[in-house]
């Protein structure tokens, strides 16, 4: 590292609409790094030539394609270069970039191969009250996924190594990437650590999607995500609980013991039919994925050469 710049990092920014904060952003973000790349994702304004104007190469996306396609396009970009790290950012100046050499330190160390820059990992951020109570439950099921703790898994700003830049062979759409990166990274034994950093909301041009929304695209991805890593406890533990339920209610049922007051006995079977059909699918479903993703697994490691 020389002087503010970490030698070998490239910053890459996804920007959608950010004429207002992508010429101060790119701007405040060269001294920290050798080369900026401003992927301009689809904006109908200026976004791009400001970008191009403070001195970042651009690379122009016809349309829209979200969050996801503009930072895989970045990464792929840069990773021709080969650097040692890159790091990422947003366009909308919430990121401060004088924080860039924290980001990226332990990169640059060899400590971690994917560093997240975390609004929580010492506590205090200032982060509107629907926002964090989002943001915890994505965490929660982000580090369920993924076997991982961390306390800020929504967080853009991030960097990676130049080996992590090998392991980009995953599938994403819009803001799902943050979530999808750590999932995909922590199952290939990729190293992950966070290092505190400030984040602002009293940008011209803040988040593109609503949190509600952002937050039910994430968590449905996320859940999917568990119910192919692990089967048994996305749908064997349900599956169990209602088999069980259901043959709870139907013994019952069959002792004449009216359980559900407002329901006849005939009424009270069809439900413990119900849960137990339930149940025995469910759990059907999780022995089949299971060894489906064993089978697969097993296959995997019989190609890998170096197994």
């Amino acid at each position: 590292m020389v002087g503010n710049t970490c030698d070998g990092t490239v910053a890459v920014i996804p920007a959608y609409n950010e004429e207002l904060t992508i010429g101060s952003v790119v701007i405040l973000t060269k001294p920290y790094v050798d080369r900026v790349i401003v992927v301009d994702d689809g904006s109908s304004d200026r976004t791009a030539i400001i970008a191009m104007q403070a001195g970042a190469e651009v690379l122009r996306m016809d349309r829209n394609g979200g969050k996801a396609k503009a930072v895989q396009l970045g990464l792929s970009k840069a990773q021709r270069d080969s650097p040692r790290c890159v790091v990422l950012l947003d366009g909308d100046g919430q990121m401060n970039p004088s924080e860039i050499p924290q980001v990226v330190g332990p990169v640059l160390k060899g400590e971690a191969d994917l560093v997240i820059g975390s609004r929580f990992v010492e506590g205090g951020a200032e982060v509107p009250r629907h926002r964090l109570i989002g943001i915890n439950v994505l965490n929660k099921v982000t580090n369920m996924s993924s076997n991982v703790n961390l306390t800020d898994t929504q967080s853009g700003y991030r960097a990676m190594s130049g080996a992590a830049l090998g392991f980009l062979d995953f599938n994403s759409s819009s803001y799902n990437i943050e979530s999808d990166m750590i999932a995909h990274f922590a199952s290939n034994g990729l190293v992950i650590k966070e290092v505190p950093v400030q984040v602002r909301y009293d940008v011209p041009n803040g988040h593109k999607q609503s949190p509600f929304r952002h937050g039910l695209s994430v968590l449905s991805r996320v859940i999917g995500f568990v119910g192919y890593k692990r089967p048994l406890l996305t749908f064997g533990i349900p599956g169990g609980i209602l088999f069980v339920m259901g043959f709870l209610l139907g013994l019952l049922t069959f002792m004449e013991v009216q359980v559900l007051f407002d329901w006849t006995l005939f009424a009270q079977s069809i439900a413990a039919l119900s849960l137990l059909g339930v149940g025995l699918f469910l759990i059907f479903a999780a022995l089949i994925l299971n060894s489906l993703g064993v089978l697969m697994d097993q296959r995997g490691t019989r190609s890998d050469p170096d197994g």
